[in-house]
C-alpha cells in the first residue's frame, strides 16, 4: 500500500483518500493515487462518516425529528466494533499495528460511497413493504461488498498473500452480522409525532392506591378458575400502561369483554390499567402486580396445556421502554427484558404475547421462544398511530381486535389481515408505515391448533366463517359473530 507521510496539504490529502476509497470500493485500480495516512486524516474520515450517518439518518425520518442520543450510543458502539474486527483481522491476515492503521483508514474512505448507496436503498426496501427475501438479498450483497473491499485493502500491504486475506477478511463481516444481535438498534432520529391534547392528571392519593394494591389484586385473582385437565384452555392478562389516555383502558376493557364472549375466558381474565377513574376497580399496571398477575394465573393453569394470550398497550420510546404512567403515582416503565424475566419466573410456557406501542418491534427479541408467539404493533424503529385523549382504540388495536379477529379468529392468521389494514389506513393517512411485526415460535403454531379445536373455540370459528360468508354474499354483515354467539 502507498502511503505518504507528513503530507503538505491536508484538504487536498483528504480529496485523494476519498478518491482511492471510491476506487477501492467499486473495485478499480487506484492508478497511481495514494492514501495519505495520518491520524489526522484518520479523525477527518470518521468525522465525515459520522456526518454522513446522522444526515442520512435524518433525511429518511419524517418531520418532526427528534434526536436521540440513545441511537449515538448505538452508533459509537458500532463503529467501536468495526475497528476491533479490523484490528484482529489485521493481525490474523499476517500485518501488525502499521497495517491494522492503514486498512482502517482505506476501509474507513471505502464507507463513504458505500454508505451513500446502501442506506437509502435499505431505506426504498422497506418503505416499499417487499417481502423480507428482497431485504435478506440486499443484506447478503452488502456483507459481501464489506468482505470484498477489506480483502482488497488488505492485499495493497505488500506481503500479505491472498488466500489468508480472502480467509480472514470474512471475519469482518460476520462480526457486522453479529452486532444486529449484540447490540439493540435504536435509530440517531425518530419523528416526535403530536400527540392530542389531554386534560391534565388529577392529583392522585397515592397513599391510598398502593395499600390498596394487596386486596385488588386477590380479588382479580380470586376470580381466576383452575383449568381442566386434558382441556387447552385460555388465560388472558390485558393491561393498559399509559394513564393520562383513555383509549389504552378502552382497548383492555374491549379485548377482555371479547375474549371472554369468543375465546371462553370468562373466569380465566385479568385486567391491570392506569387510569384515574379506576384506581378502585383494577390494580395498577406496574411490574410488581405485572408479575403477581403472572404468578396468579400460573398458578391457575395447567402448565403443560393451558395459555396466556397477554395484551399489553400504551405509548413506547425509542429506546424500546414500554410506558407505566398514572399522574403523580412515579411508576417506572418496563423493558423487554424486564417483561420476559416476569414471564419465565412465572413459569408459564405456552405464550402468545401482543404488545402495542411505539417501537414495540424492540421486544421482538427478547421475548423469542419455541412456545411463543409474539405480535407487535410496530418495528422497533417505528411508530405506531392512534392514541391520544378522543380515540376509540390505537389503529393497531382497531385493526387487530375489531377488524381481523371477529373475520379470522385465529390469533396468527388475524395479524395478517391487520397488519395490512394498518399499511392501508397509514397511508391514506400519509403516516410512515409503522410496520406491524410477527414472531412465530416453532412449537406454538401447533398448540395453538390444538386450542381451535376445543369445541367452543371451534363454535367462534365455524361462526366467524359464516359471518365472512355473508359478507362476501351480501356485501354487509348481517349474521355478525357477536350477534350469534351464545353469551
Amino acid at each position: 500500500m502507498r502511503v505518504q507521510q507528513g503530507a503538505e496539504n491536508p484538504v487536498a490529502n483528504l480529496m485523494t483518500n476519498l478518491k482511492a476509497g471510491c476506487r477501492l470500493a467499486f473495485g478499480f485500480p487506484l492508478r497511481g493515487l495514494r492514501f495519505h495516512y495520518s491520524l489526522g486524516q484518520l479523525i477527518a474520515l470518521f468525522a465525515l462518516l459520522a456526518l454522513l450517518q446522522v444526515a442520512l439518518a435524518f433525511f429518511t425520518v419524517d418531520p418532526p425529528r427528534v434526536f436521540s442520543p440513545y441511537g449515538a450510543n448505538y452508533l459509537a458502539a458500532v463503529n467501536l466494533l468495526v475497528i476491533l474486527l479490523l484490528l484482529v483481522v489485521a493481525r490474523m491476515a499476517g500485518g501488525g499495528v502499521r497495517v491494522f492503521g492503514r486498512t482502517l483508514l482505506a476501509v474507513a474512505a471505502a464507507q463513504l460511497p458505500i454508505l451513500l448507496l446502501t442506506q437509502p436503498a435499505s431505506e426504498l426496501l422497506l418503505r416499499l413493504e417487499l417481502p423480507y427475501t428482497y431485504y435478506w438479498a440486499g443484506l447478503v450483497a452488502f456483507f459481501g461488498w464489506q468482505w470484498l473491499v477489506l480483502s482488497r485493502a488488505l492485499k495493497l500491504n505488500p506481503g500479505l498473500r491472498w488466500p489468508r486475506v480472502a480467509s480472514t477478511a470474512v471475519l469482518f463481516p460476520l462480526g457486522l452480522l453479529g452486532s444486529f444481535w449484540l447490540f439493540p438498534q435504536i435509530p440517531l432520529w425518530y419523528t416526535d409525532y403530536p400527540q392530542e391534547y389531554s386534560e391534565p392528571a388529577p392529583e392522585l392519593d397515592v397513599e391510598k392506591i398502593y395499600y390498596a394494591q394487596p386486596e385488588l389484586l386477590a380479588a382479580g385473582l380470586s376470580r381466576l378458575e383452575p383449568g381442566e385437565a386434558g382441556k387447552t384452555e385460555l388465560y388472558l392478562l390485558a393491561l393498559g400502561g399509559y394513564g393520562e389516555e383513555n383509549v389504552f383502558l378502552k382497548e383492555v376493557e374491549h379485548v377482555r369483554e371479547q375474549f371472554d364472549r369468543d375465546f371462553g375466558t370468562g373466569s380465566h381474565s385479568v385486567v391491570l390499567a392506569n387510569n384515574p377513574a379506576t384506581t378502585e376497580r383494577y390494580p395498577l399496571a406496574n411490574a410488581p402486580n405485572l408479575q403477581t398477575a403472572l404468578d396468579g394465573i400460573a398458578a391457575k393453569m395447567n402448565p403443560d396445556e393451558d395459555l396466556l394470550f397477554l395484551f399489553m398497550t400504551s405509548h413506547g420510546s425509542p429506546d424500546h421502554y414500554f410506558s407505566l404512567q398514572l399522574g403523580n403515582l412515579g411508576l417506572n416503565d418496563l423493558t423487554p427484558e424486564q417483561l420476559r424475566q416476569a414471564l419465565d419466573r412465572a413459569g408459564i410456557q405456552w405464550r402468545v404475547l401482543l404488545v402495542s406501542s411505539c417501537y414495540s418491534g424492540g421486544f421482538v427479541e427478547a421475548l423469542k421462544s419455541p412456545q411463543t408467539l409474539v405480535i407487535t404493533a410496530a418495528a422497533e424503529d417505528r411508530s405506531s398511530f392512534g392514541c391520544g385523549s378522543q380515540s376509540d382504540f390505537t389503529y393497531f388495536g382497531d385493526a387487530y381486535f375489531r377488524q381481523a379477529l371477529p373475520r379470522e379468529p385465529r390469533f396468527i392468521e388475524a395479524f395478517d389481515l391487520a397488519r395490512d389494514w394498518v399499511t392501508e389506513r397509514e397511508q391514506k393517512d400519509g403516516f410512515t408505515p409503522s410496520r406491524p411485526q410477527r414472531f412465530v415460535g416453532t412449537e406454538i403454531a401447533a398448540k395453538l391448533e390444538l386450542f381451535y379445536e376445543e369445541p367452543s373455540i371451534r363454535e367462534t370459528i365455524e361462526l366467524a366463517e359464516r359471518s365472512e360468508a355473508c359478507r362476501l354474499d351480501t356485501g354487509r354483515r348481517p349474521c355478525s359473530l357477536e350477534a350469534n354467539k351464545e353469551r
